[in-house]
Parts: C-alpha cells; sequence; structure tokens
C-alpha cells in the first residue's frame, strides 16, 4: 500500500527505530508509520536515510505494510503500519521557522486531560530555557519563566545539559575523570600535548599541518606559545577578531604562571601584554581543502611537513591519517562525528559497520601501516577527547 502525506509528528525511540504520524492529503484520519533495522525489514542505513527524509512538515510518499509484528496495532485506536522501502519526498518543508508538530498520535488520553496540563506546566520549556523563545507561545503546555526565575532555572537547566553530556561520554578506560578542563581549553591543551610527545619529529624545519583547523587556534598555540611552525588549514575563511586574539593569549598568560585555572581578570596586578607573544612565529593560514588537488598544488608543503594533526576534524579525519599513513609522515587526529550515512563502506576486521567513534579510532588503528604502531591516549579534557596518534 502507498501513502501519500504530510508528516506531522516524528519521534526516534533508538537508532533503530523511529515513528512518524502521517497526515493524507484527503484530510482523511493520521495514521502511524514505524521504521525499524532490528527486525531486519531495514538496514541500519535505509533508517537512517529515512529518517532523514521525514522531516517535520514535509510532504512524503512511502509503501507501508501491516506491521511484521500484529502486537504493534494492538490497542491503538489509530492505524499502525510499518516501511520496508525508501522514502521519497514530494514537497520538502522549506519555511525558516521550524514546524510545529502536532501531539503524537501515541500520546496516552490521561495526557491530554487537564490533570496532564497541570503536570507539564510545573515542568520547564526547554526552548524557552535555551533560547528565551518558544514557537508555541501561549499554547505551550509547559512553563515559560521570566526574570530571577529564568536565570535560576537556565543555570539548573545547564548544570544538567553538563551532568548528561559526561555521562554520555564516560569512558571507563580515561584516566581524567576528575580533572578534566573545560571544553574551551582543548586547542591549547592538545597544542601542549604536541609539542610534548613528538619532540622529536619537531625539531625540523617543517610545519605542522592543521588541518580543519577552524579559526586556528591550535596553530596559534604551537607557532605563538610554542615556537612551533604550523599551517592552518581550512576550506571556510574565518573571522579571527581583536577578542579572539585576546582571549587566546589570556589562556597562553595561563600557562605561563603554570595553572590552567581561570584567574581573576579583575585583578589590577595581572598584567598581559597583549602586544607580544611568547614567540615571534606567527602560523599561515590556507583556505583549501586537504585532498588530492592540494597535495598536487602544494607538493612541497605537504612533504616537508613535519606532523598531520586535527582535532576533531568531522570529515577531514579519515584523509589526514591515510594521506600522513601514505606519505609516511606522523599523525594525530582526534575524532569526533563518524558520518557513517556517508561512509557505508568502513568496516573493521571483524565485519562490524564503523558508526560510533570508538568503532572509527579501532578502524583507524587497523590500519596497515609500513611501520610503528598506531596508538591512543587520552587528553585532559570535556568531551571527545582519545587522540589517535603515529609515528613511522
Amino acid at each position: 500500500m502507498e501513502l501519500i502525506g504530510q508528516v506531522r509528528h516524528r519521534r526516534k525511540l533508538t537508532k533503530q527505530l523511529f515513528f512518524i504520524d502521517i497526515q493524507p492529503l484527503d484530510q482523511s484520519e493520521k495514521s502511524q508509520i514505524f521504521f525499524r533495522n532490528d527486525d531486519d525489514s531495514l538496514d541500519f542505513f535505509a533508517v537512517q536515510e529515512a529518517y532523514k527524509q521525514c522531516k517535520p512538515g514535509q510532504i512524503i510518499q512511502v509503501t507501508v505494510i501491516p506491521p511484521l509484528a500484529p502486537s504493534e496495532q494492538e490497542n491503538k485506536d489509530y492505524k499502525v503500519w510499518q516501511s520496508v522501502c525508501p522514502v521519497k519526498v514530494i514537497e520538502p518543508y522549506v519555511s525558516d521557522k521550524p514546524f510545529v508538530q502536532d501531539r503524537p498520535l501515541a500520546a496516552s488520553k490521561e495526557n491530554t486531560d487537564n490533570t496532564g496540563l497541570q503536570t507539564n506546566k510545573s515542568t520547564v520549556c526547554k526552548y524557552w530555557v535555551n533560547k528565551n523563545t518558544c514557537i508555541k507561545g501561549d499554547d505551550c503546555p509547559f512553563r515559560h519563566p521570566t526574570g530571577h526565575e529564568l536565570i535560576k532555572e537556565r543555570q539548573t537547566w545547564i548544570e544538567e545539559r553538563t551532568k548528561n553530556r559526561l555521562r554520555a561520554t564516560h569512558d571507563p578506560n580515561d584516566p581524567h575523570t576528575s580533572n578534566k578542563q573545560p571544553h574551551a581549553l582543548r586547542a591549547f591543551i592538545f597544542a601542549d600535548w604536541i609539542r610534548r610527545t613528538f619532540e622529536q619529529e619537531l625539531t625540523g624545519s617543517g610545519a605542522v599541518l592543521d588541518i580543519a583547523a577552524g579559526k586556528g587556534e591550535i596553530s596559534m598555540f604551537l607557532s605563538r606559545a610554542f615556537g612551533i611552525p604550523s599551517v592552518a588549514i581550512e576550506p571556510q575563511e574565518r573571522k579571527r577578531t581583536n577578542y579572539w586574539y585576546i582571549k587566546l593569549r589570556r589562556l597562553m598568560y595561563r600557562y605561563e604562571i603554570g595553572s590552567l585555572e581561570r584567574p581573576d581578570w579583575e585583578n589590577k596586578q595581572i598584567m598581559i601584554d597583549f602586544e607580544h607573544w611568547p614567540s615571534p612565529i606567527v602560523p599561515q593560514y590556507m583556505h583549501a581543502y586537504f585532498d588530492e588537488t592540494f597535495l598536487r598544488e602544494h607538493h612541497d608543503l605537504v612533504s616537508d611537513a613535519s606532523l598531520f594533526i586535527g582535532l576533531h576534524p568531522d570529515q577531514a579525519t579519515m584523509p589526514i591519517v591515510d594521506m600522513a599513513i601514505k606519505m609516511r609522515k606522523p599523525f594525530a587526529v582526534v575524532p569526533c562525528c563518524v558520518f557513517s550515512q556517508e561512509n557505508q563502506t568502513r568496516r573493521l576486521k571483524t565485519g562490524k559497520v564503523v558508526m560510533t567513534t570508538e568503532q572509527l579510532i579501532q578502524y583507524i588503528c587497523e590500519k596497515d601501516i609500513p611501520s610503528g604502531e598506531i596508538k591512543t591516549d587520552y587528553l585532559p579534557f570535556e568531551g571527545k577527547n582519545r587522540v589517535v596518534y603515529w609515528k613511522p
């Protein structure tokens, strides 16, 4: 059976299962469709692609069948379908404003009565506390505090988010469980780790290639704090304001006094010369993708490079690793996002698809190399902090 209609609600239960509520174009009754791969009706990547296509507000065409497990329809007063085929987008949702989703069909009747609304009103709206705005306005069933109450609720919300993030990124093998520095210090910590770990490799005249460098924080620290020539390679040109330089100089000051703890900047005795840096070496900036074209056009730069690095370099992670191995150059990367949907051919030696950061690290460690050993280490900052490195 084929359904054509607008996605009125979408909710993901796990990476393997999500639901949508669809409103047929003839305005007949809404029905629920679920997509899953834990019953082998779809593969993992088909579910992920379907999730992208089923953006709330979009009009889609989807082939459905009765649920393979009849229990999915039990005790439901609406029709439930299962999809085992790709989704086709008939009309994308292109408005700048977020689509206001309907209440899910699966919501129990208890949640729709006045008692449910009173319960919700004791809960703070996550959109309001985060951005001080809510597209549902007065129709939002959650609370919109103001003034001092909003400040208090926002602080509580931030603390809860921090705790949840730490739980989500917890690694039992990470030795830095109690002394992690804030995420804002990650570039400096990585640069300092590079200086110490690759001390021998950095004695030559070649520059460190900082790939997918963003604004170039790591290159600034390597060059201006430690006197290590560095080239920041980033496709997009980023603005580096005066405040950005002041912020980095203040971080260097913490290193100079031997403590990464945040000083009291109001203290008149703290004297920082923002015009002078520990080292006169200035990093270079290149706006380009690190690919085969870059290698051809800048062959000498790459050939003379002392080290390839990347801190959360996203899609550039594997190009850094592969290019370094190909040219027998040392590398150090801190992987973050995996982009498994765009790299479906990546497999571990066990045959498993690479879908998590941990699996991506294992995938890199399983690479064939001409000499040495690909190793890992942990850096003392919040978030993804496991570095993978190789010395030929």
